[in-house]
């Protein structure tokens, strides 16, 4: 019976899709609970910015780094500096706050602070170090230092971690302040330079206190990394997995490869997926030139063993209203061109952006962005108010 309603729901999406499309593999095709949309179908709305406050430069000078950023219900911003190790806290309106935490080993203090992210009252911030892998947690109404929890400490109680490294790699908080937690591994012993080497996302559950609480949900290929002076994350040429929660905890994930977005259940469970059938970027030294990529890497590209084209999926976010928010590369290799999607796949509305002005939050009805001053090559944050009108 699926295979039955599948196949008329091809010949009613893709009859009228463009010609300029490439075909549908035939490993996605083979999917069950699969929507193809046509990459002709017209937006339901149209999307305008307005560009307001500007976030980066605090009492104590400009930040170091800039790593990642959060933003609360009361749209105050918090940015993590990779340098020193603190975070930086903003009013809405861009003033400066105060600073949480510091470089260190004790409580509130960072070796790695990778991510940010708040629930219910707390920010959590993520120290990715390896020999630490722990959250530190602020209070939203005062910013004082919380507790601190260690993640995965029961990690040899499950046989898939085993050989794991280097442990947690992203975490993800659900609306119960529980985690999902991806944990990278490969089995590869690169010996020779510019070598591809698989590395393999492993999603589990942890429970507040940061005790695994699930065998393995599911596996994929998070990146392809290249042997160069160790494992290389070349991720203009190869991208990676993308991973968002709805706010009921529904699991959205995506590869580079396809604009293919796979849904599984708050526990797991693949229950759909949908599918926009683009047409791939080639990828050579030129584009590559145009794109930016770091000379190094385009000077070796014949040494590479490198995919024909680009990756179709380059980031996706999820906003405050479970809307996906979708970047994918076209032939002008200065932009991203963003699709804005309902969570169950239908196009709401598109916009080209800036490839050098990448776009790190949607919340409380702004975008914030992360973009950088040509003359002092200093990084800030900058909120533009999100307005969609029905076409």
């Amino acid at each position: 019976m699926n295979k039955l309603i599948f196949s008329l729901l091809i010949i009613v999406s893709w009859g009228c899709a463009s010609e300029a499309a490439d075909p549908i593999p035939e490993h996605i095709l083979e999917m069950e609970d699969l929507t193809i949309y046509s990459m002709d179908t017209k937006p339901a709305a149209t999307i305008s910015f307005t560009k307001g406050a500007v976030y980066g430069e605090s009492d104590e000078g400009f930040i170091g780094r800039m790593g990642d950023i959060s933003v609360d219900r009361l749209g105050r911003v918090f940015i993590a500096d990779v340098q020193k190790q603190l975070i930086y806290v903003f009013e809405s309106n861009g003033r400066f706050i105060t600073q949480l935490g510091r470089e260190g080993k004790g409580p509130g203090e960072f070796s790695y602070v990778k991510s940010l992210q708040t629930c219910n009252d707390f920010l959590y911030a993520f120290d990715a170090n390896f020999g630490i892998q722990r959250v530190s947690l602020f209070t939203l109404d005062t910013l004082a230092t919380g507790k601190t929890i260690v993640l995965a400490r029961n990690r040899s109680e499950y046989i898939s971690l085993a050989k794991t490294y280097p442990g947690i790699h992203k975490i993800y908080l659900r609306n119960d302040c529980t985690y999902l937690a991806e944990f990278v591994t490969h089995n590869s012993n690169p010996n020779k330079e510019w070598q591809n080497v698989e590395l393999w996302g492993l999603l589990h559950f942890l429970d507040s206190t940061g005790e695994i609480t699930s065998n393995k949900l599911f596996e994929f290929v998070e990146e392809i990394r290249t042997y160069k002076w160790g494992l290389v994350p070349i991720k203009p040429f190869f991208g990676n997995a993308f991973i968002v929660l709805l706010s009921d905890n529904t699991i959205y994930w995506a590869g580079p490869e396809y604009f293919l977005i796979k849904v599984y259940s708050p526990e797991g469970v693949y229950r759909q997926a949908f599918h926009y059938p683009l047409k791939k970027i080639p990828l050579t030294q030129e584009s590559a030139g145009e794109a930016e990529v770091h000379d190094l890497y385009i000077q070796n590209m014949k040494f590479m063993d490198l995919p024909q084209t680009w990756p179709v999926l380059t980031d996706m976010k999820i906003d405050d209203h479970d809307r996906l928010w979708i970047a994918t590369t076209v032939e002008d290799m200065t932009i991203y061109e963003w699709w804005i999607l309902e969570k169950t796949g239908e196009l709401i509305t598109k916009f080209e952006w800036p490839r050098d002005e990448p776009i790190e939050v949607v919340k409380n009805g702004y975008m914030y962005t992360r973009e950088t001053d040509e003359e002092t090559g200093l990084q800030r944050i900058v909120r533009y108010r999100v307005e969609f009108e029905d076409v």
